[in-house]
């Protein structure tokens, strides 16, 4: 699996009472759509699983990028505004979030779990804020201890960190980090307990430069997949 150096990461809900058809369009239409583009290596829409308390979104359209995500975005606009797509009213922009990242790790892979791809795997999409003036301790940590201390945990496979960019085309963004950690699918449920049971220890301190009233983390199964164009 290549790594990517960004990532197009689009959180969204259908409308109410379109969600069957919102998903059917996404996956037969916008997702290979989006795939074709240039520079996309691969995406994948995901649906929730085991919503958390407060979710805010019921789906995650990934897409990893190899070049420049302002210009990527930027033919995704113009492609989509062209006509050449089908296009959909099922998705609800008021609670969408779509946002662009930079690569701040490549792909870390666990040490004691087997490797997973495709439907194999979840998505524990994690979207932080560093307190205000520790950015730079607070990527030290997440990079350099937090994710090998997650991996640590049996079911976790793979993790990659962004930095969110701003883009004037784009809402401003309510986290300025996201995190992707995949997870093997048969042990996600026994991985999510040991991972409550080991945050906050001593096996995995949580930094004080972590804003713990600005985080947004949940599951989503991969429904849809698609190779790029990259």
């Amino acid at each position: 699996m290549a790594d990517a150096n960004a990532i197009l990461l689009v959180m969204q809900n259908a409308r109410a009472g379109r969600g069957a058809a919102h998903r059917d369009w996404y996956l037969e239409h916008h997702l290979p759509d989006v795939c074709g583009v240039t520079g996309v290596l691969r995406g994948e829409f995901a649906s929730v699983v085991n919503a958390p308390e407060g979710l805010r979104w019921a789906n995650a359209a990934s897409y990893w990028l190899d070049g420049d995500p302002a210009a990527i975005l930027g033919e995704i606009f113009r492609r989509a505004g062209s006509g050449d797509w089908t296009m959909s009213d099922t998705l609800d922009g008021e609670s969408m979030m779509m946002a662009i990242g930079e690569a701040l790790t490549g792909r870390i892979r666990s040490v004691v779990t087997p490797d997973a791809a495709g439907k194999d795997r979840l998505l524990y999409v994690v979207l932080t804020n560093a307190t205000p003036g520790d950015d730079d301790a607070f990527n030290d940590w997440y990079s350099n201890t937090h994710i090998p201390d997650v991996l640590a945990v049996p079911g976790f496979v793979a993790a990659q960190r962004f930095r969110l960019i701003d883009h004037p085309a784009l809402r401003p963004y309510p986290f300025r980090y996201a995190a992707i950690y995949e997870v093997l699918a048969r042990e996600a449920d026994a991985a999510f307990a040991e991972l409550g049971a080991r945050a906050g220890t001593e096996r995995m301190v949580l930094s004080p430069t972590l804003d713990r009233s600005g985080i947004a983390a949940a599951p989503y199964v991969p429904e849809g997949l698609c190779a790029g164009s990259a």
